[in-house]
């Protein structure tokens, strides 16, 4: 078994978190037990207002990433990866 720990910051908007088609609850940090199959995290961000957002996963530590983003006025930003 492992753990993924997920955070996420948004400035301005929302933060969408989906595992493996499931959407997340949005307490923060999120931990979640996982079997020992391949996972897929994706998110989705909203920015009506323009911001920045931070995306964080500590664990597993083969998935360990920060991403950091500003958005303009209206932009949206999605993307994934295997945890």
């Amino acid at each position: 078994m492992k753990k993924l720990v997920v955070s996420a910051f948004m400035e301005k908007g929302k933060v969408h978190l989906v595992l493996d088609g499931q959407a997340l609850e949005m307490g923060f940090p999120n931990e979640v037990e996982l079997d020992d199959r391949a996972h897929i995290l994706q998110w989705y961000v909203e920015s009506p207002l323009g911001g920045q957002f931070t995306i964080s996963i500590s664990s597993p530590k083969s998935a360990e990433m920060q991403l950091t983003k500003r958005l303009g006025k209206g932009e949206k930003d999605w993307g994934g990866v295997e945890v």
